[in-house]
Order: C-alpha cells, then sequence, then structure tokens
C-alpha cells in the first residue's frame, strides 16, 4: 500500500531534487505522451537554474560581458551549488558572489573581476537603498558656532565607499554604456571610489585620500574635531576647518548626508 504524500511532503521532495540533495524524484511525477518522468523533471531542474541564472545576469551584467558567457554560466553554476538561495526574494541571491570569487580557484587570482562584481554590487544595494530625505545646508548653518566642535552627521544608506586595485569602475561603464572591453589595470596602491544613489540614479566618483579618510571617520561617529585634527596630516592647520567645511558642504549638496547631529 502506497502511502499518498502530502503537500508539504511534495514541496520539499521537489525541493531536495532541485538542489541536488536527491537524484530518484520519479515519485513526484507523471508520465505524459509527450514526455517521461525523467523529461519533465529535467525540465524542473534546468528551470529552475536558469531562473537563478537571470537573477544573475542582472545583478551582474558588467561581469558576464568581462569574463564571457561561458564563464560566467560555470561560475554562477559553481556559486548556486555553494550558495543556495535562502531568501523569498532574488534580490538576495548575488550577495555572497563577489566573496565567492575572491576564495574560487579559479578566480581568486583575478583581481579585475573581483573588483567589477564587488561595484556591480554596490550598486545593486544603493539602488535599493532605503528613501530617506536628506539634509540640507540649511540645517548646517543653524548650528551654533560653539555646536560645530561636536557635530557629527549620518551618511544615507545608500553611500558606500569603496578601495579598488583595478580600474573597475572604469572597465565597467566602458562596457555597460559603450560595450566596449578594455584593459583592466592593476594599481600598486588602492584607490577610493564613492557610491550613491541621487534621486533615481545610482553615481559614482573617485576620492582622493584626505576626502576618502574624512568620510570613513565620519562614518564611524567621530565629531568635526576629530575630522579637523585628522586632516592635519594633509592640509595647514589655519585651513583645515574650511576644508572639512567644504567636504561638509559637497556631501550635503550631493544629497549623501540625511541628519547633522549636534550634542
Amino acid at each position: 500500500m502506497t502511502t499518498q504524500k502530502s503537500l508539504a511532503e511534495l514541496q520539499n521532495a521537489l525541493q531536495d531534487f532541485l538542489l541536488d540533495k536527491r537524484q530518484d524524484a520519479s515519485d513526484l511525477t507523471l508520465e505524459t505522451p509527450a514526455f517521461s518522468r525523467k523529461e519533465r523533471l529535467h525540465i524542473y531542474h534546468q528551470a529552475y537554474r536558469l531562473r537563478l541564472l537571470d537573477a544573475l545576469r542582472n545583478d551582474y551584467p558588467a561581469l558576464e560581458a568581462f569574463i564571457g558567457e561561458d564563464n560566467f554560466v560555470v561560475l554562477t553554476n559553481d556559486f548556486i551549488a555553494a550558495n543556495p538561495s535562502q531568501h523569498p526574494s532574488l534580490r538576495w541571491l548575488g550577495e555572497k558572489l563577489p566573496q565567492f570569487i575572491r576564495e574560487h580557484s579559479t578566480w581568486n587570482s583575478q583581481v579585475a573581476a573581483i573588483e567589477l562584481a564587488e561595484f556591480e554590487w554596490a550598486q545593486v544595494m544603493a539602488f535599493d537603498a532605503a528613501d530617506i530625505q536628506c539634509a540640507t545646508l540649511s540645517d548646517a548653518r543653524a548650528l551654533a558656532p560653539e555646536q560645530w566642535m561636536n557635530m557629527g552627521i549620518q551618511f544615507h544608506p545608500s553611500v558606500q565607499s569603496l578601495n579598488f586595485y583595478t580600474n573597475a569602475p572604469q572597465v565597467w561603464n566602458k562596457l555597460i554604456k559603450d560595450n566596449e572591453v578594455i584593459t583592466a589595470e592593476l594599481y600598486p596602491h588602492a584607490n577610493t571610489w564613492l557610491v550613491w544613489r541621487d534621486e533615481l540614479q545610482v553615481v559614482y566618483r573617485p576620492l582622493e585620500k584626505p576626502e576618502a579618510w574624512a568620510l570613513n571617520a565620519f562614518a564611524h561617529q567621530q565629531k568635526f574635531a576629530d575630522i579637523c585634527a585628522g586632516l592635519c596630516e594633509w592640509y595647514p592647520e589655519t585651513q583645515v576647518p574650511m576644508q572639512a567645511a567644504q567636504y561638509l558642504q559637497h556631501w550635503l549638496n550631493a544629497g549623501l548626508v540625511i541628519a547633522i547631529l549636534s550634542d
């Protein structure tokens, strides 16, 4: 006597088959005049992976163009096998792909591919970040003079700074906007790039070392006085307050700041 499976049992069994946790799933479907059980299950098995592949292609179009379609398919199949989707939304499927490439025996030496993946995921995160009203210059000007030295700022959740040893942003720009592959260059020192969302558009730009340091210091809850002290490494002490204020003004105008914090 055959015991009929419940819907939950059938769903779990099919999931195990799709994730290669079981090889024999012939009891999950019926044969038809057009397709055998094996053929029907193969369609489900392939369709599942093709859907995941499409999601990764959507998040990493430049990476695929850079390493080639065949390499991308092999890489993402390895990734899917090692990192099965754990979230109801495919939006999070590719989150761990950059780190996976860093640790992959074939790709871990391909710095340009790694950083291109990191750059593309940063854009995904920036685009999907919460929509929060930004602070303005008026908020900064409303501070009393004695409040400035203890002032902190809170950045928009889309704001990210990334350190690249290659020209990954330029490679991405050429691939996406001009459909052109340019040579990936490897630099002896990392360059910092800022990524954020301006209205509905993801934007990015390089940062000079002083600005990158100041932005990172503010992001780690340091105060205006701390930033001024740190900027003395690059600027004369008399110029530092004005330089720090200029950074703040620029960030406010660009929509990077959501709050001016004062004690």
